[in-house]
């Protein structure tokens, strides 16, 4: 059944009559007949008695008129619903979100934009970056927040970027740096090529490493007792105020920089959860 064979069988329940029904839908009684005649032969049972003056619906008739009026209700609230989206967006968003990004920004931007957008339900998932994109690719996320740049064709915004840098409870000598312990923090491989790259255009020899570990916490706390520096970004200092942060150079003098970026799709605009979070983003940054 279509949309007219709805209307015309709401019409003739209202109308119980084919005359008056072919007259408010301004179609031919014959054409009416005939509907109906293939309706009946495809349900494969009787809808409708004819009368002299008028039509019965059978049992069977009046239970696909039942039917018809909830296919008409639900139509009507997907108009409905539809319309709100622009003002009222809903359904789900998943997120993978870089585990500086997720520690350090989301505890302030989610609540914010579940305040804008309550009827949003937010699944986010943190960690390295590598792990996230490749997911990403894989259509697991919606939108993907991670660091670095990638061979991404699609649509992305820029959001902030990070300065690495030296964590040290002691002064240290940054020209006998490879002299001092080091705290090896096991981070995503990419950005890990980036430290490399410094650590061994300042330097011949490997760092001496005393103590390795995955977690960013446990790294600044062994360097708050005093075991050794480590390399993090800048917003890991905010767990130990005590602890001023030296940036890391390049070989120009220029600050080496972390960039963050929000990744998503061209045709996001579709996707009300995600055309909502990347305006929310773009009014953030």
């Amino acid at each position: 059944m279509d949309s007219k064979d709805i209307l015309l069988l709401k019409t003739l329940y209202e109308e119980k009559n084919i005359t008056h029904t072919a007259r408010r839908l301004f179609i031919s009684q014959p054409a009416i007949t005939d509907r109906l005649k293939r309706m009946e032969a495809k349900f494969g049972t009787t809808l409708f008695i004819r009368q002299p003056r008028g039509i019965q619906f059978t049992s069977a008739g009046e239970l696909v008129h039942q039917y018809c009026l909830r296919t008409e209700k639900d139509y009507r609230q997907v108009r409905a619903a539809l319309e709100g989206l622009t003002t009222h967006p809903g359904g789900t968003l998943s997120i993978g979100c870089s585990n500086v990004f997720a520690k350090y920004h989301m505890p302030r931007l989610l609540p914010q934009f579940q305040k804008t957008c309550p009827q949003i339900q937010i699944h986010l998932q943190s960690g390295f970056t590598h792990n996230l994109y490749r997911d990403f690719l894989q259509g697991k996320f919606q939108v993907c927040i991670v660091r670095g740049d990638h061979n991404w064709t699609e649509e992305r915004k820029f959001l902030w970027q990070d300065a690495l840098c030296l964590f040290s409870r002691d002064p240290v000598d940054l020209e006998r740096l490879p002299d001092y312990p080091y705290i090896h923090y096991v981070t995503d491989p990419l950005l890990q090529d980036v430290l490399d790259d410094w650590w061994y255009s300042h330097y011949r020899e490997t760092p001496r490493t005393i103590i390795v570990t995955d977690a960013m916490d446990t790294a600044m706390k062994m360097v708050q007792q005093g075991l050794g520096f480590t390399l993090l970004s800048q917003s890991c200092g905010q767990d130990a105020p005590d602890i001023r942060p030296v940036p890391l150079t390049q070989s120009d003098g220029s600050p080496l920089m972390r960039k963050t970026w929000l990744y998503y799709r061209k045709d996001y605009q579709l996707v009300s959860s995600i055309k909502a979070f990347v305006e929310f983003m773009d009014e953030q940054y």
